[in-house]
């Protein structure tokens, strides 16, 4: 019995030991994973101490979000999400909440967060266009867009297109899963705003059907930061 214990002992050792060299030998923490490791709507969270970074980490089906959380000087506070997703932004929402929510229990993590780096929001091979449809949409109803030039009627593009944004709610389930943890998320900045004729669109069909012409010039993409902060009983 006793020679079947120390064996049984050493394929513990062993099996930890091959699972720290599968992970990089960063910590790990995982729950929900079904038959096959595949993970199945639960946040994995893993730490890389000599980069300085937290990556937290959801799945379902083939959607896989991801948020990197910098703990270097330089950019602390800041969260970068990324995304491989075919999923509208709505039914994205719950995923990114169960992020929003490990983050939080983080403690040190969620106190430092003032920045959501969303990267752009048409993104090569990008496969749920819901923020760079409603941007589109936003400025084909805006006075002050003008179609034919492809440019606002005044003011820095930048600048215009963050205030559409946000004055538009384009990001409403965002807010909605902030608000949810008593956050309040802001689009705060805004660069590389991309304009092209409504045509050559993916959606170019929904454009139409609200009066968009084929030859009409619309923004549809940009690199976007969100600011976060407290609420602080404000509604957005």
């Amino acid at each position: 019995m006793a020679l079947f214990a120390r064996f049984g002992r050493t394929l513990l050792l062993l099996a930890c030991a091959l699972t720290l060299a599968c992970t990089g030998g960063r910590p790990r923490e995982a729950a929900g994973l079904s038959d096959g490791n595949v993970l199945l709507d639960e946040v994995v969270v893993e730490r890389n101490p000599e980069l300085r970074e937290t990556v937290y980490t959801i799945s379902a089906g083939d959607c896989r979000i991801s948020w990197t959380v910098h703990g270097s000087e330089a950019n602390r506070g800041v969260v970068r999400h990324r995304s491989d997703c075919g999923l509208a932004l709505a039914e994205q929402a719950p995923l990114i909440g169960k992020l929003l929510r490990k983050m939080m229990e983080s403690g040190t993590d969620a106190k430092e967060l003032r920045t959501l780096s969303w990267g752009r929001l048409y993104p090569d091979e990008a496969r749920d266009l819901t923020l760079s449809l409603r941007l589109a949409m936003a400025a084909k109803r805006s006075a002050d867009w003008d179609p034919a030039r492809g440019m606002p009627r005044g003011g820095d593009i930048n600048g215009w297109v963050r205030t559409l944004a946000n004055e538009g709610s384009i990001y409403d389930e965002l807010r909605q899963v902030f608000r949810e943890a008593g956050l309040r998320i802001d689009l705060a900045a805004v660069e590389k705003v991309l304009v092209k004729e409504a045509k050559v669109l993916p959606f170019f069909d929904t454009l139409r059907a609200i009066g968009t012409q084929p030859d009409d010039r619309v923004p549809f993409d940009c690199q976007a930061w969100f600011s976060v902060r407290p609420a602080g009983g404000l509604e957005p």
